[in-house]
């Protein structure tokens, strides 16, 4: 009986279609899909996701969440992953805005709940035109902070500076290369 392929699921947070980060995370996933991974991915600015209002429904009820929107058919394809990477620009030292609402959305699948995401390998792929690399520092923490609290169990991050032509990869394929070689990391 063949081994049953694994599930990466990878969280596009660049509002550009073909923008460094995007490259970035498309390389991991072809390395990916050369290892025998299953690849999905999810353009996060194209979906409509609205804000956690901390309304408690999912506290009360452990898996419901009372917005209705396109949360709803990314809950199952999270669940579903056996990896996650989150693919975002460095955003005034954060997540994409679209990807931060998505990540506060999780609150439903949270260690704890009968439905969550304890034990899912996680990793972070980032870009920004800011040359000095310690600009990362608030991404990764909170990263860390994130992972730490939904139980994921952190396979490793690329966070590079300096790329600020929304096409600066054309010109070097260095970064992509590295993109590729983190997806060696997966289980």
């Amino acid at each position: 009986m063949p081994a049953k392929s694994k599930n990466l699921l990878i969280l596009l947070g660049s509002p550009r279609e073909d923008g460094n980060t995007t490259r970035l995370a498309f390389a991991f996933a072809d390395a990916a899909c050369a290892k025998g991974w299953t690849v999905q991915s999810i353009r996060v600015p194209a979906l409509e996701i609205n804000a956690c209002t901390a309304c408690g429904e999912c506290n009360r009820n452990r898996f419901f969440c009372a917005l209705r929107d396109d949360m709803d058919s990314v809950y199952p394809l999270l669940l579903k992953a056996d990896a996650i990477l989150f693919a975002t620009p460095l955003h005034f030292s954060s997540f994409s805005s679209s990807l931060k609402l998505l990540v506060d959305r999780l609150l439903p699948i949270v260690p704890g709940n009968r439905k969550n995401l304890a034990g899912k390998t996680v990793f972070l792929v980032s870009a920004c035109g800011n040359p000095a690399a310690a600009a990362f520092r608030p991404l990764k923490a909170a990263f860390a902070d994130i992972a730490a609290f939904m139980q994921w169990k952190t396979a490793g991050a690329l966070c590079l500076p300096g790329l600020d032509a929304p096409d600066a990869l054309a010109s070097d394929p260095a970064p992509l290369a590295k993109a590729a070689a983190l997806a060696a990391k997966l289980p």
